[in-house]
């Protein structure tokens, strides 16, 4: 059986549209690249066209007038017809309008860049990470600080995936924390449309289209090599895409997943008799392709396993 080695596969090398990530020999995630406006990361000034809060939401349109929807922070006093900046966190699907959060955000794996206005930016902790000795984040707001990230406006939160055990940061994990704090910074330097004063505001428009595929991707995965597709790896990448679209997947240890999306949540029920394994083993060998067919499917939202 052909294999690929570990990499990130890209169709084309200089704009590529389409990569595929590979990883223990597998195809593990998928993506092909969207129209700037409505790819996920961009910041859109957009029209607030409703207030629901029994849902703690808003809705709204963006230029292209596609509807959007997001939570409200805090205790906002944002009112129908009003401008306000977000930032696209999930596609439209079946009938559910675009995802997204209030106000201006870059996203990476280990941080994420709270844009606070002319202000200095502060660092801090994710609410799920727990806490961080003062040392700790005196050592992160000062690489923080050098970066020009917080002089810019933004505020840095550290994801909780940034930790190791024993709630650490070792200087690997901050080196890493650094280059991509640089590189989303210089990512909204380059292509931002300053946002100004919303008063002065009057259209719904696009002000940041967001990280190109490929960025979005080496942040996710730093550890993988950018590799061109070959002319037979397409094969391989096809048949992983064709069988992330049917309910039916049946995992290396024989284990058959049934995979189906209800408005209320997704199921997923294992047939595990055709492994011949103990429930305890089978579980530790199909998580990696249980989580591996979450993200393929580009599964959200309340996932019951069964």
């Amino acid at each position: 059986m052909q294999m690929l080695a570990d990499g990130l596969f890209l169709d084309c090398l200089d704009h590529p549209r389409l990569i595929a990530a590979v990883y223990d020999n597998r195809v593990i995630d998928l993506w092909a690249e969207q129209d700037s406006g409505e790819r996920l990361g961009a910041v859109h000034l957009a029209r607030v066209t409703g207030r629901f809060a029994q849902h703690n939401r808003l809705t709204g349109q963006l230029s292209s007038g596609a509807s959007v929807s997001w939570p409200i922070k805090g205790k906002a006093k944002i009112t129908e017809g009003q401008l306000v900046p977000v930032t696209l966190t999930a596609a439209a699907r079946q009938d559910k309008p675009v995802q997204a959060v209030g106000g201006i955000e870059l996203a990476g794996r280990l941080s994420v860049l709270r844009w606070q206005g002319e202000k200095q930016g502060k660092v801090y902790l994710s609410r799920k990470a727990g806490k961080l000795h003062d040392e700790q984040i005196t050592k992160l707001t000062q690489l923080c600080q050098h970066t020009g990230v917080l002089e810019a406006g933004f505020d840095v939160v550290i994801r909780r995936s940034a930790l190791v055990q024993g709630q650490q940061l070792d200087e690997a994990v901050s080196a890493l924390i650094r280059d991509e704090v640089t590189g989303l910074l210089a990512g909204w330097s380059k292509q931002a449309d300053k946002l100004g004063e919303l008063s002065g505001q009057a259209q719904a428009r696009l002000i940041y289209p967001g990280p190109s595929l490929h960025r979005r991707l080496k942040f996710l995965y730093p550890g993988l090599p950018a590799r061109q597709l070959g002319e037979n790896d397409w094969q391989i990448v096809q048949a992983a895409y064709d069988a992330a679209v049917q309910p039916r997947y049946e995992s290396r240890q024989g284990a058959v997943f049934w995979i189906e999306q209800t408005r209320a949540a997704v199921m997923v029920d294992i047939d595990s008799a055709a492994s011949k394994l103990a429930p305890d083993r089978l579980c530790q060998l199909i998580l990696p392709e249980l989580f591996t067919q979450i993200s393929l499917r580009r599964l959200a939202g309340k996932i019951l396993i069964d």
